[in-house]
């Protein structure tokens, strides 16, 4: 095996670990949901079958996309996206939660991270085109933010709004898996979606869960992380982007002030507690440039790596501490 670097967290826990390794049970699930793949792995001693744990996964990803997803024209959010000035719309608890937490995300990175940016998106190509008007999506920011939201079940449409929460309920979605997983009494596993992740406990062996981070750079090291007790998640441009008159355009919308020094970024990682919030501040650093998005991550203590095509990664101190 080649070389790696290893990142383990100091908050490293090993859960419900047994000194009989033979008692456990392993399992294996796959899947598509939300654009892309998703897995689970788990061992637990006479636990529930594995198209129990299947069902209750294929029933919370309807409920999510039905609430969340832009390319459905009859979910919450894209109903939301239609309404006119004015209106406002009933939300379930989930969507709540993603947008208090979209907006915390939003107040706390000065705007890198805006959950209203989902015209943006449309006009660069991406996104479910003919979801929301063309013309929607031009307004956003700090006054639009505190409109939006007046009570937890509530979402206000002040004008212009087009919301996208790609960015932060793919990561929710991990997290309520990973809920799932805990109510059915198991408390090993690795669960997933489209590569972001969370982790519980180690195997019956006594060996974690280890992940490996794509390193983008020619002669880079790979990298391997054990995320047992948190999440991970990464955001970047590398898998969508498209040539528009001669220059690269991807779907992610930068900062007005994005600096990038030290090369061509191609991604963020971000380990934290869930997989939303690191979800949400991967896109948030990416989205504010190395600059910016490492004075985010030492001001808010996020373990954070920054990858280059063409140049050596740049760790948070809070990811270097982690290091092996």
């Amino acid at each position: 095996m080649s070389e790696v670097k290893l990142l383990i967290p100091d908050t490293f826990d090993r859960g419900d670990a047994t000194p009989r390794p033979d008692a456990f049970l392993a399992g294996r699930l796959f899947g598509e949901t939300m654009g892309t793949n998703w897995s689970a792995a788990w061992y637990s001693p006479l636990g529930p079958a594995e198209a129990t744990i299947e069902n209750a996964f294929e029933r919370l990803f309807e409920t999510l996309i039905a609430s969340m997803s832009t390319w459905q024209p009859l979910s919450l959010i894209s109903r939301y996206n239609r309404l006119a000035a004015g209106e406002q719309i009933a939300i379930d608890p989930h969507f709540a939660k993603v947008m208090e937490m979209s907006f915390e995300i939003a107040r706390l990175s000065g705007g890198a991270f805006d959950p209203c940016l989902g015209g943006e998106v449309l006009r660069r190509g991406f996104g479910a085109q003919g979801i929301a008007d063309a013309t929607s999506g031009l307004t956003f920011g700090p006054d639009v933010w505190r409109q939006i939201l007046p009570d937890s079940g509530t979402l206000y449409q002040p004008g212009g709004v087009a919301l996208d929460l790609s960015a932060i309920a793919k990561g929710y979605a991990v997290d309520a898996m990973a809920g799932e997983m805990q109510r059915q009494g198991i408390t090993q596993f690795l669960v997933e979606i489209g590569g972001e992740i969370v982790g519980r406990g180690v195997k019956p062996d006594g060996m974690p869960w280890w992940v490996d981070i794509e390193n983008p750079y020619p002669d880079g090291t790979p990298w391997r992380i054990v995320p047992c007790g948190g999440a991970l998640a990464t955001f970047g441009d590398y898998r969508q982007s498209r040539l528009d008159a001669g220059r690269w355009v991807s779907h992610i919308i930068p900062s007005l002030d994005r600096v990038s020094d030290g090369g061509d970024l191609s991604s963020v990682s971000v380990l934290h507690d869930t997989c939303a919030l690191a979800d949400g501040w991967a896109t948030a650093l990416f989205a504010a440039g190395y600059v910016a998005g490492m004075q985010l991550a030492e001001m808010h203590g996020l373990a954070a790596l920054f990858q280059y095509r063409d140049a050596p990664p740049q760790l948070s101190r809070r990811m270097t501490a982690l290091l092996d």
